[in-house]
């Protein structure tokens, strides 16, 4: 018999943390809603094809441009950093809110698997949402002028695939962080989200010092942008130092978090 008094391996308690926090965070409000926000570019696409075939002198940008502005516009740089606030900030509150932190934490589990089988549960549940709705996304709108013309596009599918796991991977990784060390980090959350973030379109070094910058450098293929955007431009990073500096940043946000969750004393309110 195991010897209940000391704590399970650290890759079973991660996994059945995993499998719990799984099951609880797809089955959520939050799931229906964040799914609907992800999956909202397949009804754009197929809108696109509808007034395509309808009239095609009516539509102004290529098929490749639409779907362009989808991944570098409303995922990578709106929807997925939001995703991951409003999950990752809630691994550790939820169960706070829930009263069911006490259960987990004097269980024969030590707090850096409960952080790592939580941390992983976000990632399959937003991937398990972004990544099928992308793929359903990229077939709707290239494929509205044939299919010959989806094959070339094939090698951006992947890279944009490999750009939207980072892209959760690091806000998710961030945000974590966030929600350990802060008692509201919504607010904190949102502003580096919607200002911080901006510097992206400032000439200089600035840019360097944003997650939004590092990601978009990774998609090869960037729309045209009016407004203040269009005038002030992006700068186009090196991707082959955006992944490795990614990965990076990201490893070190969720070790801080799993540190300051290890060695955080939590009193639920009454």
């Amino acid at each position: 018999m195991r010897d209940t008094s000391r704590p399970l391996p650290f890759g079973a308690a991660a996994r059945a943390v995993f499998d719990l926090s799984l099951e609880g965070m797809l089955w959520t409000r939050r799931s229906l809603l964040m799914g609907l926000l992800i999956a909202m570019p397949a009804l754009f696409a197929l809108g696109f094809r509808i007034v395509l075939a309808a009239d095609p002198g009516a539509v102004v940008v290529t098929a490749h441009d639409f779907y362009a502005m989808i991944v570098a516009v409303y995922w990578i740089r709106n929807v997925l950093p939001l995703a991951a606030l409003f999950y990752a900030t809630a691994l550790v509150a939820d169960e706070i809110e829930g009263r069911t932190l006490t259960y987990l934490v004097t269980r024969p589990l030590t707090r850096e698997s409960i952080f790592a089988g939580k941390f992983a549960a976000y990632l399959a549940t937003t991937l398990s949402l972004a990544l099928p709705a992308c793929v359903l996304t990229f077939f709707l709108v290239l494929s509205a002028r044939g299919l010959p013309a989806v094959g070339p596009a094939a090698g951006d599918l992947f890279r944009d695939l490999g750009a939207i796991s980072l892209t959760l991977l690091a806000y998710g990784g961030l945000f974590a962080l966030l929600g350990v060390a802060l008692k509201r980090p919504l607010i904190p959350g949102l502003v580096f989200l919607f200002g911080w973030e901006l510097l992206v379109y400032l000439p200089g070094y600035l840019p360097r010092l944003t997650l939004t910058a590092w990601l978009r450098s990774l998609v090869t293929h960037r729309p045209a942008q009016g407004g203040l955007a269009g005038l002030l431009g992006e700068q186009v990073l090196p991707a082959a130092q955006a992944v490795p500096l990614l990965v990076v940043l990201a490893v070190a946000f969720v070790w801080a978090a799993a540190r300051i969750f290890s060695s955080r004393e939590y009193v639920l309110e009454q």
